[in-house]
């Protein structure tokens, strides 16, 4: 986990107690983490700008990401989410400057970049060439993007299937299904404290939403059975079966279509949630 004063812990699972913790030189804020896929480095992300790659079996700082010149263009605000695709060398962060920059994580600069997506939290994912972002705005909140042709796929409309007009999501977080070919697409913010599920029927359509009582900050799917974890605003963590429920509008209370049920959740403020059923 990361947190405010640029603090990266590793943890105990078993105990939940703390095992080591990396502080970064510069004492920033930190507030976005991810593994490579292969696991021998991670990326941090925070208040300075700049994206930190460290090496995960020496727990050092390798390499940092940022502006250099008007050569390798980097961040010019705070980093709010980053996430190795694939190929273990790809990298992509977003943040607070409307950007979502590509790196080449072995030559430590920016191979490219898509313009538009303001992103607030966990709003970013990865599958083969296919970018998914979530923006926290009022329109054009969650986009597919070609990484190789840097350019944009589609606009996935927030409230098509629901006969509503206007989107008011503002997104924290939004992610793909463990699937190499996702079937699912989840997103949640602040606009209405909502989670919505997509599915991939010849292109991605609103499966059903979920209202809570405060924000969404952070959702993950399982990597087994049809079972997901959100994480809120009200310290709670709601898990549910995303397939078996039989109304597309819900409240986190309605038990009887959701099973839902909750947790404490032990995380930092805007803390990522890994859910592993």
């Amino acid at each position: 986990s990361v947190s405010a004063g640029g603090e990266i812990t590793y943890w105990h699972a078993a105990s939940g107690k703390p095992i080591i913790a990396i502080q970064d030189p510069e004492n920033t804020d930190y507030y976005a983490l991810d593994f490579s896929k292969t696991g021998d480095v991670l990326a941090v992300g925070g208040k300075d700008y700049k994206v930190k790659i460290y090496d995960d079996s020496t727990k050092s700082l390798v390499s940092t990401l940022e502006a250099a010149g008007s050569t390798n263009l980097g961040h010019s605000n705070r980093v709010f989410s980053v996430r190795f695709g694939d190929d273990p060398n790809l990298l992509v962060s977003g943040g607070w400057d409307n950007v979502v920059f590509l790196w080449d994580v072995r030559a430590a600069h920016s191979i490219g970049f898509v313009y538009g997506p303001h992103i607030c939290g966990d709003a970013i994912d990865i599958r083969g060439d296919v970018l998914l972002t979530g923006s926290y705005s009022n329109k054009d909140v969650l986009q597919l993007w070609s990484i190789s042709k840097r350019k944009l796929v589609e606009t996935i409309a927030w409230n098509k299937y629901m006969g509503e007009e206007g989107e008011k999501a503002y997104l924290y977080t939004a992610l793909f299904d463990k699937k190499e070919s996702p079937d699912y697409i989840a997103a949640g913010g602040a606009g209405k404290n909502e989670m919505h599920i997509y599915k991939n029927a010849k292109g991605y359509e609103l499966l059903g939403k979920v209202t809570f009582g405060k924000t969404v900050t952070s959702i993950d799917f399982g990597h087994k059975k049809n079972l997901m974890a959100v994480g809120c605003g009200d310290g709670m963590v709601y898990t549910f079966d995303y397939e078996n429920t039989d109304k597309t509008t819900c409240n986190i209370n309605d038990v009887m279509h959701l099973s839902v049920s909750t947790h404490v959740i032990y995380a930092f403020y805007r803390g990522c949630l890994l859910y592993t059923s």
